[in-house]
């Protein structure tokens, strides 16, 4: 397991309080339903084999072409996929939170990864590495199904986002990623941003300067406020509307 992989050699000062190595069977995430499925063993097998990270915001979970080794599973905190372009500016892929598994298809693949993951804020993380996760794949059928469905949720996003890029206006895009980034930080109807506008800027696919304007818009229609860095939800429902979320 390599140190760029694990995020060993972070500051421990923030880890006092926290397990070293959080117990899987207290896990309660709704969308991590390796519990439900997976036999005790299995559950016992991956609490003994993987490692726990805290990675401060700005420190990366994964670098473009180092070879993938092992995936992440995000406890809490918010993670960005990126990108880098030949023009050397940053394509945001996804942006992902607790519950989440990060670099898990070029795990599985058995391939280098393809793209960044930079923690947006401080994140917790488990790290489970390829080779423990092919021993249980091959040991408990119920894991087997889970492991596909990991795969198929992480292609339907995939999908979902390149189609969202593609036919929808900034406006619906920009409804939907706040959507998306106030489910990550619990439903509270706000979000912190995390990002520059910039960066998000580039999660929808628009510059910068539109970004602002669609903001100010959304603004002027009382679906939003903005005060810096936070943007509070006042109308929820005509966001996921504008949304166009399936």
């Amino acid at each position: 397991m390599s140190r760029q992989a694990t995020g060993k050699g972070l500051h421990k000062s923030s880890m006092s309080d926290l397990p070293l190595n959080p117990d899987c069977f207290l896990c309660d995430y709704k969308n991590h339903n390796v519990l439900h499925c997976a036999a005790h063993e299995t559950i016992e097998r991956i609490n003994a084999g993987k490692d726990f990270t805290i990675f401060p915001r700005g420190k990366h979970l994964v670098t473009a072409g180092v070879k993938a080794e092992g995936f992440f599973f995000i406890k809490s905190g918010l993670v960005r996929s990126y990108v880098q372009l030949a023009s050397g500016k940053e394509q945001t892929l996804r942006l992902s939170g607790p519950g989440d598994w990060v670099g898990f298809r070029d795990c599985i693949s058995d391939s280098i990864s393809h793209h960044n993951v930079v923690a947006v804020e401080d994140t917790h993380a488990c790290y489970i590495t390829g080779a423990l996760i092919d021993a249980l794949v091959k040991d408990d059928s119920n894991f087997q199904k889970e492991v596909f469905r990991q795969m198929a949720k992480e292609w339907r996003e995939m999908e979902e986002h390149v189609v969202s890029l593609g036919t929808k206006q900034v406006h619906e895009k920009l409804a939907e990623i706040l959507i998306v980034l106030d489910n990550a930080q619990g439903r509270k109807n706000h979000v912190e941003l995390k990002v520059t506008r910039d960066v998000l800027a580039t999660f929808i696919g628009t510059k910068t300067e539109t970004l602002v304007r669609a903001l100010s818009d959304l603004k002027a229609r009382e679906f939003i406020s903005v005060d810096k860095n936070r943007i509070d939800i006042l109308n929820r429902d005509a966001l996921y509307s504008l949304s166009k979320i399936a």
